[in-house]
């Protein structure tokens, strides 16, 4: 019997370093462009689900395409059927615009390709997390025992550190699960919380609905913390188990931070772990002027922070801490045979939900060396004063309102006029109202909002959330706004 030859490897398989080359001064001369045009993009593209679905279906290719083809359809059909979130007129939910210096760091961490979940194999990229854990947790106020992990996002740090706080005040339950407790644990958040609290609860097997206690909010949006005491007395009564409360940093529907120094008191009195979600505002931690906002958010017990928010990376960047350093490791530890142990290694799959993990850290590495922390802290500053000018300005005339204060760079603002020729006859038709503007501002596809219901009203969620929003972009946002108010006829 012969061996036959091996045919050639194909050229995806064998690359030479000039194509590495060309292909890459090709990818970031397009990453330039777009940059330069983004000012000028529509941020909604022209398109439908349907006719997306249709345009890309097509079989898997039998053979090989060039990479210069491939660029030419991304930049002729991926392009401009995309939303551009990174535009300066996006005033959307929590989508930055990335750095360009963490835009190429993840291109450097993909090639490098480490697993950040073992040590042995990724020996400096491990390090690198490890110290851009500590700066975060430095920001926060945290001890210097304090640590925790990157995530790949705010809900799945949520996730992690409500399992962190069910292992720390149930120890049982990384063994046995909820079900051999006695008694039923539930955790409280605010009626304004993420949604990704009752998830997480879903996911540990608390129930989405049944483990997560309502606390009601104040006027102002924040956690009432007389009632928190009150319902967390009630449910211990009642025979149920208490063990976390949750405090917001940056409500997604406005913005505004609860008091968090007040629900840390609240915490320590009830026997209660203390998680705050800064998903979004923990980029204020950054200015010298902003922090105090956020006192009392070093006492928690836990933090969630999602740096692809207000420190401008592209996703996935989050991150959980933990005040005390081995609470992550106590909740997630687990034997892995095969893999070598170094007794004064970190394993960070042993901190949180997944083995498998990549090179983020490198990203926020790179970008807080080269922006730095007060430079980071006055551009928090810059886009919190814009939100104030855009509120000023929008309801100088009296036919709108701002629903909740302005903590952070979002502003949650309800129109309150009277469309012509007809006359609102209730809440309904009023909150009607406040969709039809957004659904008006939305179909010009130039500027992104969002409707929301905060406070028990219907009202315009606007967030200044690029780098390169300037105040021109929110006089034109102020005009569409007015323009789509002024052509309202009837109540929709």
């Amino acid at each position: 019997m012969t061996s036959s030859t091996p045919s050639p490897a194909p050229a995806p398989f064998d690359p030479q370093a000039g194509d590495v080359r060309a292909l890459g001064r090709a990818a970031s001369d397009w990453i330039a462009r777009h940059f330069d045009e983004l000012r000028r993009l529509p941020v909604v593209p022209a398109t439908t689900p349907a006719a997306m679905f249709a345009h890309f279906a097509e079989p898997l290719p039998e053979e090989p395409t060039p990479w210069p083809a491939l660029l030419q359809r991304f930049e002729r059909e991926i392009v401009p059927n995309s939303f551009h979130l990174p535009s300066p007129r996006y005033f959307g939910l929590m989508n930055p615009t990335p750095l360009p210096i963490a835009v190429f760091a993840e291109a450097l961490a993909a090639a490098l390709n480490q697993n950040v979940g073992a040590w042995h194999h990724s020996p400096a990229a491990t390090a690198v997390e490890r110290v851009v854990i500590r700066w975060l947790c430095d920001l926060a106020g945290y001890p210097a025992d304090a640590f925790g992990s990157l995530t790949p996002g705010g809900s799945l740090a949520n996730t992690t550190g409500l399992k962190i706080a069910l292992a720390a005040r149930a120890p049982r339950t990384t063994v046995h699960g909820v079900w051999g407790l006695e008694r039923r644990p539930v955790l409280y958040a605010s009626a304004e919380a993420h949604f990704s609290i009752r998830k997480s609860a879903n996911i540990l097997g608390l129930g989405g609905a049944d483990g997560v206690r309502t606390v009601p909010v104040d006027a102002q949006s924040r956690l009432d913390v007389a009632a928190l005491r009150r319902i967390v007395a009630g449910d211990r009564a009642a025979g149920l188990d208490p063990f976390c409360v949750v405090g917001i940093a940056g409500v997604t529907s406005n913005g505004v931070i609860d008091p968090l120094d007040a629900i840390a008191d609240a915490a320590r009195d009830l026997g209660l772990w203390y998680h705050v979600d800064a998903a979004y505002a923990a980029g204020g931690l950054m200015s010298d002027a902003l922090r105090p906002r956020f006192r009392g958010i070093e006492r928690a017990d836990s933090i969630t922070m999602d740096p692809h928010k207000w420190w401008f990376m592209p996703y996935p960047c989050g991150a959980t801490l933990t005040r005390d350093g081995d609470a992550g490791r106590r909740a997630f530890w687990s034997d892995a045979v095969y893999i070598p142990q170094t007794d004064d290694a970190i394993e960070f799959r042993d901190h949180g939900l997944a083995g498998s993990r990549p090179f983020s850290a490198l990203k926020l590495w790179m970008a807080m060396q080269l922006v730095g922390r007060r430079a980071y802290g006055r551009m928090a500053e810059a886009q919190v004063a814009l939100t104030e000018r855009f509120v000023a300005e929008l309801t100088r005339d009296g036919d709108w309102e701002l629903v909740t204060p302005v903590d952070t760079a979002i502003a949650a603002v309800r129109w309150t006029g009277q469309p012509r020729g007809a006359e609102l006859r209730g809440g309904s038709e009023v909150d009607g109202v406040q969709d039809e503007i957004v659904r008006r501002v939305l179909a010009s596809r130039r500027h992104w909002i969002s409707p929301t219901t905060t406070v028990g009203k219907r009202a315009i969620r606007v967030m200044v959330i690029s780098y390169l929003t300037r105040w021109e972009h929110l006089e034109e946002l102020i005009a569409e706004l007015r323009k789509a108010a002024g052509e309202i006829t009837r109540v929709p």
